[in-house]
């Protein structure tokens, strides 16, 4: 028996390996993904199944008999739902006939058929020094099941072959082919049952598989009241069937959001960066208004990006009873001409010229006046353009100032 046993533990370890590696080769010829995955629904991902296979029940003294009298037929019937690519959930119904041996003690002629000595032994169905054991069970279990095709080589809806372990328990029941002569009724006993396996699909299309399921159950020895021996009992089974895929059928990568976190300080020091360069911006923009809004302030103002000039006042100084022009007081008045003058040829300019009236008679400073005049409108004119031009001699006077004489010697353009 520990041969055996030996025996069907190697034959699935090996199975195992070679499903896995099947797959992980098929994973890497085609293109996978792997999670996280978004969460399904509760009606996603579900499937249903039926199989047929045979049983083979491991008792105490099995072994005895050939191992075509010990094969008997088994059905499955089972609903599960995929949670992950990997992980699901199984329930399902098994039922199998149990073919065995029963030694019988005083490796005597059966006795008569009202023996009753094992519910779960007909007396008259002998075999050897002993009698043939056969009765039915019925298996109610869930399983934990773990898709290690998804799990190691990545999910793939369309993977020709997934393999997935599990592991399961539930309530078995043995139940005597008839009913007992001395009960006068069928024998039931229960025992908690558990189960490891191999649960195989083969892809035929999006809503059907081809199943291959193989699992070795535990039981407590008690169950079908063989109670000799070691304690513990053993079924195998092999079924293969067909599994229904209902929709939704497929998983979908999530797709996290960004965590922004990390730059949430800097976005807002930008933010408050940007709205004092705006208001700066906007006390520029005030002030340039201001500007062009401004007269007779001085100066000469120019805009930025903008052609037009707006021109303030403009003096030329003369010193005592002179009219002649000094070469940088030529230079000046061309500057003024070239730029101020050229960028507002629509505009009136009005020359003044004057004398300081603490000094010399009227009619010499009315000469004087308009001399200086004269002087100032010889450079204008040797400047070229087109200006209009209106003249005004004030001869003596304190106009431009009461207490500094040398200021009111002077030609004023405004």
């Amino acid at each position: 028996m520990n041969f055996k046993k030996l025996f069907v533990s190697a034959a699935v370890c090996v199975f195992a390996f070679a499903s896995v590696h099947a797959q992980v080769i098929k994973g890497e010829e085609a293109q996978t993904f792997r999670g996280p995955y978004e969460t399904n629904r509760f009606f996603d991902n579900i499937f249903i199944g039926a199989a047929g296979g045979v049983n083979l029940y491991q008792g105490e003294q099995d072994h005895t008999m050939s191992l075509k009298d010990r094969l008997s037929p088994s059905v499955q019937g089972y609903i599960g739902k995929w949670i992950t690519p990997s992980v699901g959930l199984r329930v399902g119904y098994y039922g199998f006939k149990q073919r065995g041996f029963y030694h019988n003690d005083d490796a005597a002629t059966p006795a008569p058929p009202a023996w009753s000595g094992n519910p779960f032994v007909d007396p008259a169905n002998t075999y050897d020094y002993g009698y043939k054991q056969q009765f039915r069970s019925h298996y109610a279990r869930l399983d934990l099941m773990w898709n290690i095709s998804n799990a190691i080589g990545g999910y793939r809806s369309d993977r020709f072959w997934d393999i997935a372990p599990y592991l399961g328990a539930g309530m078995m029941w043995a139940v005597t082919p008839g009913k007992d002569p001395i009960l006068g009724k069928h024998v039931r006993d229960r025992e908690i049952g558990v189960t490891a396996g191999l649960y195989n699909m083969f892809r035929v299309c999006d809503a059907l598989d081809i199943t291959l399921d193989i699992n070795q159950t535990v039981v407590n020895q008690a169950w079908d009241r063989d109670t000799k021996g070691r304690r513990r009992e053993f079924t195998g089974n092999v079924a293969l069937g067909l599994a229904y895929n209902f929709h939704n059928r497929s998983f979908h990568r999530s797709h996290a959001p960004v965590d922004v976190t990390p730059f949430t300080s800097k976005i807002k020091d930008l933010n408050d960066a940007l709205a004092k360069i705006n208001a700066k911006n906007d006390q520029l923009q005030k002030d340039l208004d201001a500007e062009r809004a401004k007269k007779g302030n001085g100066q000469t103002v120019y805009v930025p990006g903008e052609t037009k000039v707006v021109p303030s006042p403009f003096a030329v100084y003369f010193p005592l009873g002179k009219s002649t022009l000094a070469a940088d007081q030529k230079a000046s008045i061309k500057y003024f001409v070239e730029n101020a003058m050229a960028a507002n040829k629509d505009r009136v300019f009005e020359i003044v010229g004057a004398a300081d009236s603490a000094t010399g008679s009227a009619k010499t400073n009315e000469r004087l006046g308009q001399a200086r005049l004269d002087a100032v409108l010889g450079i204008i004119k040797a400047c070229g353009g087109n200006y209009k031009i209106s003249e005004k001699n004030l001869g003596g006077t304190d106009e431009f100032s009461k207490t500094d004489n040398k200021l009111n010697r002077v030609v004023v353009i405004k």
